[in-house]
């Protein structure tokens, strides 16, 4: 069983990194993310070094390969990696109904979140059922908290912070109830999330089976998304 990390701001020991990354990993990561042996030491020691002077943080992880996900996401610029940790944290502290989880939730058993499996690229296939569940017995912000949380459990596989992820949304299921729970302060909270500080590097997402009534709702949520992002989307409609 593997060491729980410590949450010290400041241990009095860091752990010392062991790379578990195969040589094909290490070469993406030095031409997609600047990732280099000298270049790492030397960004996760700045971000410690952040973290343990930040005046606002009280306790969080420093363990090496919990900074290499933001580093990693925002290819080792260390400025933008501590920025995208800071504002992870923030969102952890003041939406909190989003990132929080009961481990008890019967929603849970309905497997919201499946991954698949590596895609042909490499990047980790997760499957989302935006329609399975029942909008009149669970909250939006429990399904929500839930995808993050498995998204967060494969976030610290070191293999998935370089190839990233694809995501699939499948909305066969979608019914105008459900669309109804996406308020705009919910749809910023999520795209932010996706696109600034969540540490996942997502490679592509899929919108299949949208039902006409949603498509305003998901266009308003890619436009919220940055332009590469964008990019990323492929979307499969009803006719």
């Amino acid at each position: 069983m593997e060491p729980v990390p410590s949450i010290a701001k400041k241990p009095v020991t860091y752990d010392v990194y062991e790379c578990t990354l195969e040589s094909k990993y290490l070469e993406r990561a030095r031409l997609e993310l600047n990732e280099e042996d000298y270049r790492r030491e030397s960004a996760i020691a700045q971000m410690r070094e952040f973290i343990a002077k930040h005046p606002r943080i009280q306790r969080y992880r420093t363990d090496a390969v919990f900074l290499l996900r933001f580093l990693r996401y925002r290819k080792f610029n260390v400025m933008d990696a501590c920025e995208a940790l800071e504002k992870y944290l923030t969102a952890l502290q003041v939406s909190r109904e989003f990132f929080s989880v009961d481990l008890q939730d019967p929603l849970i058993k309905e497997c919201l979140c499946v991954p698949l499996g590596p895609n042909t690229d490499g990047s980790m296939v997760f499957l989302i059922r935006t329609g399975h569940f029942n909008p009149e017995s669970f909250k939006l912000e429990q399904l929500i908290s839930l995808n993050f949380l498995a998204l967060e459990t494969y976030g610290y596989n070191e293999v998935l912070q370089v190839t990233g992820g694809t995501i699939v949304f499948d909305h066969s299921k979608t019914a105008m109830a459900h669309v109804a729970a996406l308020t705009f302060p919910k749809i910023k909270l999520l795209m932010d999330a996706t696109a600034h500080y969540l540490g996942a590097r997502i490679k592509m997402i899929h919108v299949a089976q949208l039902p006409k009534f949603a498509t305003a709702v998901v266009d308003l949520c890619v436009k919220a998304l940055p332009s590469k992002l964008q990019q990323r989307v492929k979307k499969l409609r009803y006719s």
